[in-house]
């Protein structure tokens, strides 16, 4: 053994090995869940993320308030497939000190948020799905949605053989 193996490495180190890819569906899942013993999973943003973020991104950078009819849904709904850094740099691509100045004067618009964000990377809705099915299977969501599934469909099978039919007709 190596004189630095021996300085550093014992049997009381702990080491830890971390793999990131942006392509995960592309290797072994079996080879995945039998080297890494633990997964951390950072998806895209959801909805109601991407929306918060949107929020958050422009009022930090403005540091004014947004209108009440800003239209964060939309910005929300166009944003799907892209990640949160991508929503971050296009808010600081279109905030920049001259039009945070010009707010007053001004106000922002939806227009202004498309152009940029659409030179942002963003993953296709195919290969997003396929990352989904892939960490669903990983970090054991899909065993683990398909498991509740079973039981909610065996527990309303149960309720519907316990449920009595209405009140029988006697004879007149």
């Amino acid at each position: 053994m190596s004189t630095w193996k021996q300085k550093f490495v014992n049997d009381e180190t702990r080491i830890v090995i971390i793999g990131c890819t942006n392509e995960p569906q592309e290797g072994s899942k079996k080879d995945f869940k039998k080297f890494f013993d633990k997964s951390i999973y950072f998806p895209f943003p959801d909805y109601t993320t991407r929306r918060l973020m949107w929020k958050t991104f422009i009022e930090q950078i403005t540091k004014i308030r947004l209108r009440s009819d800003f239209p964060l849904s939309t910005l929300s709904h166009i944003s799907e497939g892209y990640s949160a850094g991508s929503i971050k740099r296009t808010c600081e691509n279109i905030l920049t000190d001259y039009r945070i100045t010009k707010l007053v004067e001004r106000e922002l618009t939806l227009n202004e948020f498309i152009g940029p964000l659409s030179l942002c990377a963003c993953t296709d809705v195919e290969a997003n799905e396929e990352f989904k099915a892939f960490t669903d299977i990983i970090t054991g969501d899909k065993a683990r949605r398909d498991r509740e599934k079973k039981e909610l469909e065996g527990d309303t099978g149960e309720q519907k053989k316990d449920v009595k039919k209405g009140p029988k007709k006697g004879k007149k």
